[in-house]
């Protein structure tokens, strides 16, 4: 078995998982974008210094291509003019509009605080690893996260009216 074919194997779900949590679990999108992170980490393998993990690589990888697919988005809608889609009928309206509110909430965030919660919460990479990510100590991450997450907590009850 070649290199490349047993990291996909290992880490291909943890990869889904995480675009999954990104695109409040829009099953299409999150397999089109992890097809895509590894198609873009197989053309960046040579350039992996291993100085995080592999994992934690990727999910950077993976990070970097939904805000490629978002932006790709974003002026796709703009030049049709098209309003954004409706959840199906079939699915749970109210979970998915509480994600979506989490997502929203998340993405309105500055940096560090957003990428500190988008690791933590959307792939569940430790603190160690988002410190090599952002270049910040473990400790940081630990107090953005938990500081960051009271913030959203409040404010999605105050905004939305959900608990969480």
């Amino acid at each position: 078995m070649d290199v490349f074919e047993e990291i996909f194997r290992k880490y291909q779900p943890d990869v889904y998982r995480f675009l999954l949590r990104l695109t409040a679990f829009d099953i299409t999108a999150a397999e089109e974008l992890t097809q895509e992170t590894f198609y873009q980490a197989f053309l960046s393998l040579s350039r992996f210094r291993g100085e995080c993990a592999m994992q934690t690589w990727l999910f950077r990888i993976a990070k970097n291509t939904y805000y490629k697919y978002v932006r790709k988005e974003v002026r796709q809608r703009n030049i049709t003019q098209s309003p954004p889609d409706a959840p199906s009928p079939t699915e749970t309206a109210e979970d998915r509009e509480m994600l979506i509110c989490i997502r929203t909430l998340i993405e309105e965030l500055d940096e560090p605080a957003r990428s500190v919660m988008q690791y933590r919460l959307y792939s569940g990479i430790s603190y160690s690893e988002i410190s090599q990510l952002l270049q910040i100590r473990s400790g940081t991450a630990a107090v953005i996260y938990n500081r960051t997450l009271a913030k959203l907590r409040k404010t999605l009850k105050e905004r939305y009216g959900y608990e969480i």
